[in-house]
């Protein structure tokens, strides 16, 4: 048994290792590129990236620190997936649920699915201009960090989100085995029983991957909600101006954090996935 042990730790060791030999060999061949060019105004060395990565409380080129702006971005991602999750998971139950609905609202759907979270980046400059979450309340200036988040920017994080959420979770709640809703039909369950037991349950693996799938689009789309007039906050407006300062330390600095924050998200609803999802492990 300690040999088994010590053979599955060595293991798991080792494919642990296999993951790291990629990445190390990337940041090598950047380094040596680097010091080949020799011009930080386009391929800055390992070390002037580090040096942003680990003072992520110094301000940066007059726009706050990494960690600032890294925050406002999460907080303008998270609000506009809200706004998804709100809309779309009870849209797409619907839809599910209801062949009659599907009929009204999938032509819509199907029409405006195409266009990208960009194509709408001057609908939202012309409709929303530099409006934010305080002022749509009537608030001119709250103190708070909510006076970074801008209304058009929900938009089209919201719009970057929208259409894997909704489609998820409409073959999830459509996708439901038939044996399944007849078993609850024959245990005389209501329908908000059978929705509650049968239904929601089923659907979940494919509603939590939707989830996934459109936060990780919604935080692709933050650079393009922060090319946005009258942002002067958030990691793809610093990238932005960074690449206008030809600082590309902090540039490459703020692409690696997107990376690792979308890591970090991802993972985070991936465990929520696992857990809500266990019975479908158990069944296969």
């Amino acid at each position: 048994m300690p040999n088994e042990r010590n053979n599955a730790g060595a293991k798991r060791l080792t494919e642990t290792a296999q993951g790291f030999i990629l990445p190390l060999l990337f940041l090598i061949s950047w380094e040596l590129i680097a010091i080949w060019m020799d011009n930080p105004a386009l391929v800055p060395r390992l070390t002037a990236v580090l040096s942003v990565l680990l003072h992520p409380f110094t301000e940066l080129v007059g726009t706050g620190s990494l960690i600032w702006n890294t925050v406002v971005s999460l907080v303008r991602v998270l609000s506009g997936f809200a706004v998804a999750v709100v809309v779309c998971v009870p849209l797409g139950i619907f839809m599910g649920t209801s062949k009659f609905i599907h009929r009204l609202v999938n032509p819509l759907v199907e029409l405006f699915r195409p266009l990208c979270p960009i194509a709408w980046i001057p609908f939202a400059m012309a409709v929303f201009k530099t409006t934010t979450v305080p002022q749509l309340f009537g608030v001119r200036y709250s103190d708070t960090i909510l006076d970074s988040v801008q209304v058009g920017m929900i938009f089209i994080i919201f719009w970057g989100g929208l259409f894997p959420i909704l489609l998820n979770t409409i073959h999830g709640v459509a996708g439901v085995r038939t044996i399944w809703l007849e078993t609850a039909q024959m245990l005389n369950a209501s329908k908000v029983q059978t929705f509650r037991k049968v239904v929601l349950p089923a659907a979940l693996p494919a509603i939590m991957t939707g989830l996934r799938v459109g936060l990780g689009i919604a935080w692709m789309v933050i650079i393009a909600a922060e090319m946005l007039p009258g942002s002067d906050s958030g990691i793809g407006y610093l990238i932005m101006y960074s690449y206008e300062l030809a600082e590309m330390q902090i540039l490459v600095a703020c692409m690696i954090v997107i990376g690792l924050m979308g890591l970090v998200l991802n993972k985070g609803l991936q465990i929520i996935s696992d857990r809500v999802s266990k019975w479908e492990a158990l069944e296969r």
